[in-house]
């Protein structure tokens, strides 16, 4: 193997793992957004009078609430889904390029565990939520 061939292996595996690195980042730190927001949707929905009163009064407006929960819900699945594939290509070609360990930079990696959990948590959220905008009464 040459300098230059050795040098090249070294910076794409720098920069693979910088990139995995940073989707994991990314990803933990929108999953958080998300349930940030659905715990604040159903903490005012639990604690305003009003708001239960309003959405009970008008069936279209509670349906078109809980679309909208449901929709918002579904592309936070589709973005996590973008970025855990990401993640599963860099970790491939990090393998393949053998340069250290995966000890090296195994937690770093988006995993398959961490994005089923995030996702079924926070959907868990928007159904409790979806279910409230829809039995208010």
């Amino acid at each position: 193997m040459t300098h230059g061939s050795q040098s090249a292996r070294q910076e794409e595996f720098a920069l693979l793992v910088e990139h995995v690195t940073a989707t994991h980042k990314s990803f933990i730190d929108s999953t958080a957004k998300v349930t940030g927001f659905l715990l604040l949707a159903l903490g005012w929905f639990a604690t305003s009078d009003a708001a239960r009163q309003f959405l009970s009064s008008n069936l279209d407006i509670s349906v078109l609430a809980a679309i909208s929960v449901a929709a918002a819900y579904l592309l936070s699945v589709v973005a996590s889904w973008v970025a855990y594939r990401v993640s599963c290509d860099a970790t491939r070609r990090l393998k393949e390029l053998s340069y250290l360990p995966e000890t090296a930079y195994q937690g770093r990696v988006l995993g398959t565990t961490t994005f089923l959990v995030c996702v079924a948590g926070n959907g868990v959220l928007a159904l409790l939520l979806m279910y409230a905008l829809l039995t208010a009464k």
